[in-house]
């Protein structure tokens, strides 16, 4: 109900971003503030731990490797000690309309801002703030997202296109769950880049600011 929350691609990535005012308390993202001068953000993101094959202990206790075969294909939740990195974090800056002729584009900013993360099990953290906002003197919400290392997916790739020098898709291999074209032996896996995404922090300025 708080809007405290995050989403993911797939994979269980950890995610935090808050608003750190003057006092160093924390704001965390699905809160809506106000803030005089230059507000400031913090974000900090850790990857999923590396799955192992097949399932552990307590899930063939409780479940005969029939049944997980049929049910999973013989494949649980079952982590390693090992994350994956994080590769960059990507801030997005959005402006909403004062007035309905205003043009959407010049108003939302994807990406805002970017931050290479340096290669870290322990995952990465980053400060930033926004130098405009006092000077825009204007409501803006901010959101983050942290992606992660490219691992393979099932059906990451669904078109799986043969490309030309120039990057056209000449010629596609769709991977298909039935009919004549399924093929049984394709595991359908491509490299992807899961990824977390926070709720939004909104920001109004102080009164009087835009006068400034």
């Amino acid at each position: 109900e708080q809007r405290h929350v995050y989403g993911t691609s797939g994979d269980r990535i950890l995610l935090w971003f808050d608003h750190l005012n003057e006092a160093g308390e924390r704001q965390p993202m699905g809160s809506e503030l106000t803030h005089p001068g230059t507000p400031r953000f913090e974000v900090r993101a850790v990857g999923a731990f590396e799955e192992l094959p097949g399932c552990p202990a307590h899930a063939l206790a409780g479940l005969s490797a029939e049944r997980l075969e049929r049910l999973c294909f013989g494949e649980c939740h079952n982590p390693s000690d090992r994350r994956k990195i994080i590769e960059r974090i990507e801030v997005v800056r959005i402006r909403p309309q004062q007035t309905p002729d205003e043009a959407v584009s010049e108003l939302i900013e994807d990406p805002w801002r970017t931050f290479v993360c340096a290669p870290d099990e322990a995952g990465c953290a980053v400060q930033f703030d926004d130098p405009d906002f006092e000077r825009m003197g204007r409501e803006t919400l901010y959101y983050v997202r942290a992606i992660q290392e490219r691992t393979p997916a099932v059906n990451g790739d669904t078109l799986r296109c043969e490309r030309d020098d120039d990057g056209r898709c000449l010629k596609t291999h769709p991977c298909f769950a039935k009919g004549p074209n399924a093929d049984p032996t394709d595991d359908c896996l491509a490299p992807v880049a899961e990824r977390a995404w926070s709720s939004p922090i909104w920001v109004r300025p102080a009164r009087g600011a835009a006068e400034k």
